[in-house]
């Protein structure tokens, strides 16, 4: 191929055009683009990038350029504010445009070969979009996110004067029941509330020493703790990442009111018992939690796989790994975890930076910031629960099963089984097995980046793809009758990516419980 048609070339042509051709407050999706590849290029030359501009993919990169020359204090900042913004533009001719940018990434990715937030397909990407008409058509002022994000929720949280509802007669006899259950229930408590995942998330709290009748800062960490959280999770980050999930929602859905009272009295330093006659008056706080509040959005690189996913995408390649749908709850967790890890690490760096050094800069930077009033609303619950903490793992009791799951800070994990049990002995023979098998399959022992569970029919040591498991699992559900299973648990385990039993319940955190729970019901519903 000669150099003039070389994807990489046409690319930096592209750009070169791009940038002359928009500037900012006069973007085309294109041209946002363009001038957020270019920032991203900048900070990584000037070595002014936080770890989490690594995490960026194109639809980030088309974001962060929107935005231009504005800052984000964090990356739960910049992810929330993404997808506030792509949910304004839904239904508008830019919304399609969107759905044309994901579109041609995905194509660019596929027939290069290269993960979609590798740097050489973002520079070709450059050219498609270009090609494709997406320069053609200005973002008008008022989608531009400086503008349609000003008084956004999910930038900046609830307006601290947002109407609480006022609590029912019987408040006082329901926040003493409500208590009552919290040190009577056992900590597996069942229930798929808000009311029930915050008993859960109180009683975890209570035994990590923390003030959970004290302080109603605890209460959404609290349940953002008990609903999302991996073991290996630190105390110290709940407070940070529980405003991040509290504020990440769409407006409309019913766990909002839910969640604005807990961020709102955190604030105002309502008191516990207030706080929760406000919660008994909100409908949502003992219905089911929607399913829309199951994952975790707040992290770049989240946004660009939901949306192709919507598509009818199947599979979208990252240099992290090959995203499948059943698999969006696990990248977004490993996302959260690993960039908390890594800003924990630099922590002690930047504690011993000059604090003379750039502080006229620092403040103008500050003066740029959109989260001002978001780090005034953070601030209280976050030095509390930091504080009480002391860097402890959110770790639950310790389980006496036969399989568990031990959780590092930083996503990384490890399966441990006791063979002193029935099931433990199963699952050891079990996987002796399969190293019998492999020994058989390739004449040797497995090496540490070999998979266990393998492809049988390729002739190198092959994980096991998605079609592969879907077709065996699809297989199964036809025979399963005759098995004596329930075909709907197959289908669910084949929905979401992984099966919870009672011998496993303590592997997965309660949203992952409750997506599996839901699917299975979805998929007895229909007779399968």
């Amino acid at each position: 191929m000669s150099s003039s048609g070389d994807p990489q070339t046409l690319g930096e042509q592209a750009l070169a055009r791009l940038l002359r051709s928009n500037a900012p407050g006069k973007l085309s999706l294109a041209g946002a683009y363009a001038f957020g590849y270019v920032a991203l290029g900048h900070a990584q030359m000037e070595g002014t990038e936080p770890d989490w501009y690594q995490e960026i993919d194109p639809l980030d990169a088309l974001f962060l350029g929107s935005t231009w020359p504005g800052k984000f204090r964090d990356e739960f900042e910049f992810a929330n504010a993404r997808d506030a913004w792509l949910r304004l533009l839904r239904g508008t001719v830019h919304g399609k445009g969107i759905q044309r940018f994901v579109g041609e990434t995905i194509s660019a990715s596929e027939e290069l070969g290269i993960p979609v937030d590798d740097g050489k397909l973002m520079l070709a990407l450059a050219g498609r979009l270009e090609a494709a008409g997406l320069d053609r058509r200005r973002l008008p002022r008022r989608l531009l996110p400086k503008v349609a994000l000003q008084s956004c929720r999910a930038v900046y949280g609830p307006s601290l004067d947002l109407p609480l509802p006022d609590p029912p007669e019987d408040a006082k006899q329901r926040v003493k029941r409500f208590w009552k259950d919290v040190e009577e229930e056992s900590w597996a408590g069942a229930g798929d509330t808000p009311q029930a995942v915050l008993r859960d998330g109180l009683r975890r709290f209570h035994d990590a020493g923390l003030p959970v009748k004290q302080e109603s800062g605890m209460l959404l960490p609290a349940l953002y703790a008990a609903l999302m959280t991996k073991p290996g999770e630190l105390l110290e980050d709940m407070a940070e990442h529980a405003w991040a999930w509290g504020v990440s929602l769409d407006e409309a859905s019913p766990l909002v009111p839910v969640l604005d009272v807990l961020l709102v009295a955190a604030e105002l330093e309502m008191s516990v018992a207030k706080t929760l006659g406000h919660l008994f008056a909100v409908p949502a706080f003992t219905e089911p939690i929607p399913s829309d509040a199951l994952l975790w959005t707040s992290s770049p690189g989240l946004a660009l796989p939901r949306l192709a996913f919507e598509l009818g995408i199947p599979k979208v390649s990252t240099l992290e790994k090959t995203v499948t749908p059943d698999e969006l709850d696990w990248v977004g967790m490993h996302a959260r975890m690993r960039l908390s890890a890594a800003a924990r690490g630099n922590a002690a760096d930047l504690e011993d930076t000059d604090s003379t050094d750039g502080t006229d800069g620092a403040q103008e930077e500050s003066d740029e910031r959109w989260a001002d009033r978001r780090e005034a609303v953070r601030k209280a619950a976050l030095r509390k629960v930091r504080k009480k903490s002391g860097g402890r793992a959110a770790t639950r009791h310790r389980s006496d099963r036969p399989v568990e799951r031990i959780w590092n800070a930083d996503g990384s994990s490890v399966v441990r089984f006791s063979a002193d049990t029935p099931r433990g002995q199963e699952l050891k023979e079990g996987l002796e097995g399969q190293l019998v098998a492999f020994r058989e399959k390739f004449g040797r022992e497995p090496g540490p980046d070999d998979p266990l569970f393998f492809d049988p029919d390729a002739d190198e040591p092959t994980p096991l793809t998605k079609e592969y498991f879907d077709d065996m699992m699809l297989d199964m559900a036809e025979r399963a009758v005759d098995m004596g299973i329930d075909p709907a648990f197959l289908h669910a385990w084949r929905e979401v990516g992984y099966v919870v039993t009672e011998e496993t319940r303590s592997m997965f955190t309660t949203a992952e419980v409750l997506a599996f729970n839901r699917a299975l019901a979805r998929h007895r519903q229909a007779g399968e």
